[in-house]
C-alpha cells in the first residue's frame, strides 16, 4: 500500500497562517525506540545492471505515449541500480529477529517498476506488513516514521522497519538529476538505545514561513538540529548555522532556532560534492549526532507540497514508551 500526497490526513497538522505556528499538539513519543541505522549495506548501491530488449521496449512504448522522444536504445544501454536492488543486501542485515511492519519512503520514483515492499515482506522473517510513502517530496520520510509509530501504537509491534530510498536514475527527457542512489534503514524495537522518537509533519505551510513554523516547533528544544536544504539559513551554507539563529520575521528576537549541525551528507553546500541524496541524506549521520548524548532534531522542508517534516530523537527514558 502506498500512502501519497494528500491522502495522508491524519498524518499532518496544519499550520496556523497568521501565527506560523501549529495547531496541533506537540507530537507523542513513538513506542517503539530506534535501535539502529543502517546506511548503504554492503553491495546496495552497486549497479543492478542494464535494463533488458523486453523492458526497454516497454518503457520505449510508455515514452511514446506521454510525448518523449525515447527509443529502446535508450534504455538498453542504461546501467541502473532499482530500489528493489538497493533493500536485497538490507535482509541479512535484518533478519536476524522477526520484524512486523516495513515503511518505505522514496522522494525520487524508482528506475524501473518494481515491488520492493514485496520483496522486503517475502525475505524477511515475521510476514511484515508493508506501505510505502511516497508523492511527499523530503517530508516522505517523516511522514513513514508517523505511519511506523501509529501502526506499532494500535498493533503492539514490537520491531518496525523504516527505509528511506534514493534513486540516481531517471526515465525523464532532458538532462538528469545530480542525485544519486543510496539507502537509510531505521530499525525501530521497543528495546533500542539509540534514542525515543517524536515525529511530526506540519502542512500548509507557506514558503515564506518554513523556518519560523520550524523555530516556534522547536521553541523548548534544546540540543543540536539539521536541517535540510530548504531550511537553510538565508546567509550561509546549507544546512549550517554559526550558531543560535534568528529568523526574520519571527517575532522570536535574536535566538529563533537552536544551534545548527553541519548539514545532511550529499545536499548542495555540504562540502561533499554535487550529488544529491534528498531522501537519505538528512539521516545519514544521525549515529554520530546521537553519540554526543543530547537530543537531536532533524527537519526539512517540501516547498511543493507545502510540509514540514521535524523529528525529534532523545535519549531514551530508562522505560519504553507504552
Amino acid at each position: 500500500m502506498y500512502v501519497t500526497g494528500d491522502h495522508a490526513p491524519h498524518a499532518h497538522r496544519p499550520v496556523d497562517a497568521d501565527t506560523a505556528r501549529s495547531t496541533g499538539r506537540r507530537a507523542p513519543r513513538a513506542p517503539l525506540r530506534l535501535a539502529r541505522v543502517i546506511t548503504d549495506p554492503a553491495g546496495a548501491t552497486g549497479s543492478g545492471g542494464r535494463y533488458s530488449p523486453a523492458l526497454a521496449d516497454y518503457l520505449a512504448d510508455l515514452a511514446r505515449l506521454h510525448g518523449l522522444r525515447r527509443g529502446p536504445d535508450d534504455f538498453a544501454g542504461v546501467a541502473r541500480t532499482t530500489f528493489t536492488d538497493l533493500v536485497r543486501p538490507l535482509v541479512t542485515e535484518v533478519a536476524d529477529a522477526p520484524v512486523d511492519l516495513i515503511v518505505l519512503a522514496h522522494v525520487t520514483p524508482d528506475a524501473e517498476p518494481g515491488w520492493p515492499a514485496s520483496f522486503l515482506t517475502g525475505a524477511l522473517p515475521g510476514e511484515p506488513l508493508a506501505f510505502a510513502v511516497a508523492d511527499q517530496g523530503v517530508a516522505a520520510p517523516f511522514t513513514a516514521l508517523r505511519v511506523a509509530a501509529a501502526y506499532a501504537r494500535a498493533d503492539r509491534f514490537e520491531r518496525v522497519l523504516v527505509v528511506l530510498l534514493d534513486q540516481g536514475t531517471f526515465l525523464t527527457a532532458g538532462p538528469p538529476p545530480q542525485v544519486g542512489a543510496g539507502l537509510v534503514a531505521l530499525v525501530l524495537d521497543r528495546g533500542g538505545t539509540l534514542g525515543e522518537m517524536s515525529t511530526r509533519v506540519v502542512a500548509g505551510v507557506p514558503p515564506p514561513r518554513a523556518r519560523s513554523v520550524l523555530a516556534s516547533s522547536l521553541a523548548d528544544f534544546a540540543g543540536t538540529l539539521v536541517t535540510g536544504a530548504a531550511l537553510s539559513p538565508p546567509d550561509g551554507p546549507q544546512g549550517t548555522a554559526p550558531g543560535p539563529v534568528g529568523l526574520p520575521g519571527s517575532g522570536l528576537g535574536p535566538v529563533g532556532l537552536p544551534e545548527t549541525a553541519p548539514g545532511p551528507v550529499g545536499l548542495p553546500g555540504s562540502g561533499l560534492g554535487p550529488v544529491e541524496l534528498p531522501g537519505t541524506g538528512l539521516w545519514r549521520e544521525l549515529t554520530d549526532r546521537l553519540a554526543g548524548g543530547g537530543p537531536v532534531a532533524l527537519a526539512d522542508y517540501d516547498p511543493a507540497a507545502r510540509c514540514l517534516g521535524i523529528c525529534v530523537v532523545a535519549p531514551p527514558d530508562a522505560e519504553p514508551a507504552s
